[in-house]
């Protein structure tokens, strides 16, 4: 309950930072770029660099507990930490007005919500699960490191070019051994186990295969097995992604079973990437 008003109160009293803003007489704001669970986003210019950069700042409700700000500080410590191209940059931190934040690298590309729902993609099962391929060596990077990501969704997937990032460590936690394993939770995605993030990449991949489902009018709704007109094999890896079917233990199986799904489909031809 305390929570809820917490969070009630943070949404009514919480005054994000407005374009043109100057962000400790360094990052002037350009735009908001969108809210998440612990940080408002926005693009900057860096006026001491001369580049644009993405700047988060801690949002009000989570910097009124200790949890909000150990969680923030971790964030950046483990983005600090990538070395890898298919995350952003970390750049530098610092505080304005009280208000933790952190830079990191500008990705001038579009995530996978914008581009199915705002530019209508139509992304075939070859090209699904190709994408879902690429992503995966994010999410094998993050596993080998003993980070879990927790948050495997649409609009945390960019295209940039022909290459996928994976951006927002807000709910990223290093592995636990002990905690290795399922649990009771009302949401599978925010588990400590590496099926937690194999079920998000399943909801993923479900995404991008119904952008190509033709939705009737008045028609009623069936299960996705009914409704998506995709291989056997297609259907066995998301099951087994969504904990319908005996779960994948590593990032090694799920990219042997997508690999020989998409050699079955025709290879690489033909795909958006």
């Amino acid at each position: 309950m305390i929570k809820k008003v917490m969070l009630l109160l943070s949404h009514i009293l919480e005054r994000p930072f407005h374009s043109a803003d100057v962000i400790a007489g360094r990052y002037e704001v350009i735009k908001h770029l969108g809210a998440g669970g612990y940080g408002h986003s926005y693009l900057v210019f860096d006026e001491k660099t001369g580049t644009k950069k993405v700047l988060k700042a801690l949002r009000l409700h989570k910097r009124l507990t200790k949890a909000g700000r150990n969680g923030f500080e971790l964030e950046k410590k483990l983005l600090g930490s990538l070395e890898h191209p298919g995350f952003p940059k970390y750049y530098e931190d610092g505080m304005h007005n009280t208000i933790p934040f952190f830079t990191m690298e500008y990705i001038n590309g579009k995530n996978f919500e914008q581009l199915i729902f705002y530019e209508g993609w139509k992304i075939t099962e070859l090209e699904s699960f190709t994408i879902a391929s690429k992503l995966l060596e994010q999410i094998d990077y993050l596993h080998r490191m003993g980070v879990i990501h927790r948050d495997i969704r649409i609009p945390n997937v960019l295209l940039d070019g022909t290459s996928i990032r994976l951006i927002d460590l807000g709910l990223a936690r290093p592995l636990d051994g002990s905690k290795n394993k399922k649990g009771p939770s009302q949401d599978l995605r925010k588990e400590l186990n590496f099926q937690a993030d194999f079920y998000g990449l399943g909801h993923f991949l479900l995404f991008l295969l119904y952008s190509n489902f033709s939705f009737e009018k008045n028609q009623q709704e069936k299960s996705w097995e009914e409704e998506l007109n995709i291989s056997p094999q297609g259907q066995q890896i998301i099951k087994r992604l969504l904990q319908i079917n005996p779960v994948y233990e590593n990032c090694d199986q799920v990219r042997a079973d997508i690999h020989l799904l998409t050699k079955q489909l025709g290879g690489m031809k033909h795909v958006i990437l």
